[in-house]
């Protein structure tokens, strides 16, 4: 069997192991672990990114021979990944164009924003506690009521114009209830910070995009119409934002917040990736891809159709480098191993949705740096796809999005 075939069937072991229910995390690492600040330093911005990891590994005085020995899956996958065997799991160097596919896949992208407006209407406004808040948007383009969690910096009576940062959920799309506000601390490191945080609920295993059809499971799903165009309308004019923006995804939304901010390069300046996968081509980005919708019952061809559909590449934010030329773009990822940082015990199997993100992330970094963008990667050893985990990548990565913001 030829090495790509045995990297590809060991990766589609990996995806098809994630778990049916929690999708984008174990909630049991609940970030308490993190009382203070991250580091502001980590690895460099230059050269390999296996390398950057591998040397952190190896100077991690604090990590066991038995950690460092768990690093080994993520790390062999990331090398096997270089080169040409990469093209084959990800479908980006020397690709040819994609075959055109039945529908137009402009329906899938956001329509432009004319002076009258997106249409959307804010319908309540509840304060829930300190600086958190909740509202109602009206969403016209999937006529339905999103629900949306806020921080307002001072609370309610801040009109100071200010950016803000839409932290979106993974493939749960907190349909079981577990938000930033509910798993993480993530109030108090942006209390002094002016600048809101959005989250909106129930995006459920849609890749954050606009589909082709309405799934019989997921229903309608226009979420890049609502996050590029309906949501920021209310928030610029109810909340005080400045229209200068920065967009965060954990898991599953980890790659479409890098595809939104291709899309909307002007609003988004900058874009984190939290144990996601930047790549929807290849064996390995169609296959996590599609792993992400199905997990909840959706139907990915309702999605962007079959896999010749030209849709899987438009939105694959590692062949859209070009459209992310001026986006300050920050990645994270880790090994998948257990332990303090996810609240949970060392002697744990690897997590393999962890690992998986491991490997699509490296090979991204690599990749968008061969085409001179300086990307911050920030890998991790240890790390369980936890909410412990994507707290400390979330308050690590603002060594890059509070810069681009102008926020402290």
């Amino acid at each position: 069997m030829s090495t790509t075939r045995v990297l590809a069937v060991t990766l589609a072991a990996v995806l098809l192991a994630w778990p049916s229910a929690g999708a984008q995390a174990s909630t049991s690492g609940d970030g308490s672990a993190l009382s203070g600040e991250p580091s502001a330093t980590g690895p460099s911005s230059t050269g390999l990114s296996s390398v950057d990891t591998a040397v952190t590994v190896s100077s991690g005085s604090s990590l066991s021979s038995n950690v460092a020995l768990s690093s080994v899956p993520a790390l062999v996958g990331a090398i096997l990944a270089e080169g040409a065997l990469g093209s084959s799991l990800f479908g980006v160097p020397g690709r040819g164009p994609s075959s055109s596919g039945p529908q137009d896949v402009s329906a899938t992208f956001p329509p432009e924003l004319g002076p009258a407006g997106s249409g959307a209407e804010l319908r309540s406004v509840e304060h829930v506690t300190g600086d958190l808040h909740r509202f109602e948007v009206y969403s016209p383009s999937m006529d339905r009521i999103v629900r949306n969690e806020i921080l307002l910096p001072g609370g309610a009576a801040n009109t100071a114009a200010r950016p803000t940062f839409y932290l979106l959920m993974g493939a749960d799309g907190a349909h079981s209830g577990w938000t930033w506000a509910r798993t993480t601390d993530y109030e108090s490191f942006f209390a002094d910070r002016q600048v809101n945080v959005v989250t909106p609920i129930g995006s459920v295993s849609s890749m954050q995009t606009n589909w082709y059809d309405a799934d019989p499971v997921l229903g309608d799903n226009q979420w890049g119409t609502y996050l590029v165009n309906e949501l920021p309308e209310i928030v610029d004019t109810h909340f005080h934002g400045s229209g200068r923006d920065a967009v965060g995804g954990v898991s599953m939304s980890g790659g479409p917040a890098f595809d939104l901010a291709a899309i909307a390069p002007d609003r988004f300046v900058a874009a984190a990736s939290y144990s996601g996968c930047p790549a929807t081509e290849g064996l390995f980005g169609s296959s996590f891809t599609r792993a992400a919708v199905t997990m909840n019952g959706g139907t990915p061809d309702n999605m962007w159709g079959s896999a010749f559909d030209p849709a899987w590449a438009a939105h694959n934010p590692a062949a859209n480098l070009d459209r992310l030329a001026g986006t300050a773009l920050f990645v994270s990822a880790a090994h998948g191993i257990p332990g303090e940082i996810d609240n949970q015990p060392s002697s744990r199997p690897l997590n393999p949705i962890e690992t998986a993100s491991y490997v699509c992330s490296d090979w991204f970094v690599d990749h968008a740096r061969s085409f001179g963008h300086e990307v911050d990667w920030y890998p991790l050893a240890e790390g369980a796809h936890s909410w412990g985990l994507f707290e400390h990548q979330m308050r690590t990565s603002w060594r890059t999005i509070g810069p681009a913001l102008g926020v402290e």
